[in-house]
């Protein structure tokens, strides 16, 4: 029998924040909030859903949290975990891959100045706009990943205003970038980080240690379908940004 995997993405794919969860419906917490109110929940059925699956497969986390973050999720993952976008990942003993992190420094120190004309480029089309972003710059275990701009009053419209003429400012000046848009969440980030890059270097490693596997990839977002097709199958939450698309299409 073959080895199973399934790499996960977490937020509005195993659980949610709790404004997204259906009203009424009993919800186990999984993830909490710095001051430690639950924040994100699952379902029944994604409970069952991922009880399922840890009785067939291996699950591994593919996730944008960083490290403070992911130890704020209050599930036993022991398969290890891929955070920051693909930046980090952890062993499965929750120590840091300190030669992939070594990498992933070196290659954000080239990219930082473009960040931060990034920053102030968004700073000024918001201006422009009129909309109030909180943008930063997102850095975990002292490196600067990527780019992230939310309305603090949770006003998509403010995203809305500002995501084509910055897609447009990109492209203009033929930078090396991804713009992922999901909700109240609009990241800019460095190609070099990439979920898939991640998962793709652990699939590697899985095979020189276990022979022949069957990799599955699972999230939500669009930015999610890199690292999904990596895998030998995908699998798609009904409520998500992935199949909003395709009923679209």
């Amino acid at each position: 029998m073959l080895k199973k995997f399934l790499f996960a993405d977490l937020d509005d794919t195993l659980f949610q924040s709790g404004r997204k969860c259906p009203e009424g419906a009993p919800l186990t917490p999984m993830a909490y909030l710095k001051d430690g109110t639950a924040h994100s929940f699952a379902t029944t059925a994604q409970k069952s859903f991922l009880m399922m699956m840890e009785q067939e497969m291996s699950v591994i986390p593919v996730t944008a949290r960083n490290a403070d973050a992911f130890s704020r999720v209050r599930w036993p993952f022991t398969n290890g975990a891929v955070i920051n976008y693909g930046g980090v990942i952890l062993q499965p003993d929750g120590a840091v891959d300190e030669c992939w992190l070594s990498q992933s420094r070196a290659r954000a120190a080239q990219t930082l100045p473009m960040l931060e004309r990034l920053r102030a480029e968004l700073s000024s089309i918001a201006s422009t706009f009129g909309v109030t972003l909180k943008i930063r710059i997102i850095e975990d275990f002292a490196v600067p990943f990527y780019l992230c701009a939310k309305s603090e009053e949770g006003q998509e419209t403010a995203l809305d205003a500002v995501e084509t003429p910055l897609r447009q400012w990109c492209e203009a000046c033929t930078l090396e970038v991804a713009v992922h848009r999901n909700g109240n969440n609009l990241s800019v980030l460095p190609l070099w980080l990439d979920k898939r890059h991640a998962v793709e270097h652990l699939t590697e490693r899985l095979r020189r240690e276990h022979g022949e596997i069957v990799t599955f990839g699972m999230g939500d977002s669009l930015s999610d379908l890199a690292f999904m097709s990596a895998c030998d199958y995908a699998v798609v939450p009904k409520a998500s940004q992935i199949n909003r698309q395709w009923g679209s299409a």
